[in-house]
This record gives structure tokens, sequence and C-alpha cells, in this order.
């Protein structure tokens, strides 16, 4: 799905409209959204993106200051239907998790890019992105489950970097669901639950 109409899938939530409009915002299409040859990513790109699964999915950042500085946090913005259910209407708390992992990649991934980019910037890498074979993985992923995710709706996934120490980075994450009571109505923000992880980079970036 294009920006543009990603975007305009939350355009119409005033809460998200709200947090998409704010100056010096950058808004991005996951590139896990995106199916690949390889397969890679296609749990996000293929499986879980479907009208009742995840239908609509954008992230988005505040632009660093620096323009060799790293984005230190990442929000993504998911539309959920009820194809995922654990109980009636309530979200599978494995799919919870799987959401948290994935926002964590795409802080990851953002940056990934961003430090690409400015190598080439700078002459010491070719390509538009990354080699495919540069990424971690996640070592430990540990979830707090403190209320239900409602289905269908629409979820704020933010990413915040705690900690990085060379092939290692430690991420935070909360999945923050809006309660309205009307159309133009902000709502209620509740935080659904929240996930701790550490990701290590193979040595060599050799995966």
């Amino acid at each position: 799905m294009a920006l543009e109409d990603s975007k305009a899938a939350f355009l119409r939530i005033p809460w998200a409209a709200a947090l998409l409009n704010r100056p010096n915002v950058i808004c991005r299409v996951p590139g896990s959204r995106q199916p690949k040859q390889s397969l890679e990513d296609s749990l996000f790109a293929e499986i879980l993106k479907t009208s009742r699964t995840i239908n609509s999915c954008i992230a988005f950042y505040d632009k660093p200051s620096d323009s060799d500085g790293s984005i230190t946090e990442v929000s993504t913005l998911i539309t959920i239907g009820d194809g995922m259910n654990g109980h009636p209407n309530i979200l599978h708390g494995g799919i919870v998790a799987s959401i948290i992992d994935e926002a964590m990649g795409i802080l990851q991934s953002f940056n990934h890019e961003r430090d690409h980019m400015t190598k080439v910037g700078k002459g010491l890498a070719h390509g538009e992105s990354p080699p495919q074979a540069f990424g971690s993985f996640t070592a430990t992923l540990n979830i707090k489950y403190l209320k239900p995710v409602h289905t269908p709706d629409s979820l704020l996934v933010t990413a915040r970097y705690t900690r990085r120490e060379g092939r290692k980075e430690w991420i935070h994450a909360e999945v923050k669901q809006h309660h309205s009571h009307g159309e133009d109505d902000y709502g209620e923000q509740t935080v659904c639950a929240t996930g701790d992880a550490l990701f290590i980079e193979p040595r060599g970036n050799k995966l």
C-alpha cells in the first residue's frame, strides 16, 4: 500500500491524525509490509496483511536534529481486524507479542537504512538500501500484558532505544489503544502491553 493510502486510513481518526500532522514528523510505510522474493518479512507482508488481520500500517518519527544522528524512537500505527482474536473481540496475546517485536524491528531497520545512506553520502557504501544480510536477531523478549487489546480497532505501538552497546541493543515498547466516545473525541489512552527486548547483531553481519 502506498504511503498516502496508508496515511489516509489514520487521518480519519482524530487522535491518530493529531500525531501524524505534527511539524517535522516523517511518515513511512515499513519495509516489512512489502513482499519480497526472498520471502523475508512474509508474516507481516503477506499473512498479516488482510482486512481481518492488519489492514493498514504506517510508522512515524520526529526528524532528528542532527543529519547524522540516529532515530531514538519510532511509533507505528496499525489497524487490527477480528481475525487474530484469542477471546471474543480480544487480540491474541501471541499476536500482541509479535506486534511489539515488529515495532522494535521497524525502529532498527529505519536506523540501519539511515546509517547506510549516511555512509553512501560519504562514499563509504553503495546502493539505495543496506545489504540484505544486515540485521539483528531477538535474543530475549519480555512482555507484560496489562489490559486486553480489543478488536477491531487501531493501535499505537511506540518503540525506543534504552541502551546500545556494540552489537547489542536494548529496546522498550508500549502498545496503546484509544477508547473514544464520539466521532471527534480523542478518547482515553490505555497502555495495554509493554515489552523489553535485547537484540544482537551477528558478527560480521552474517545471518
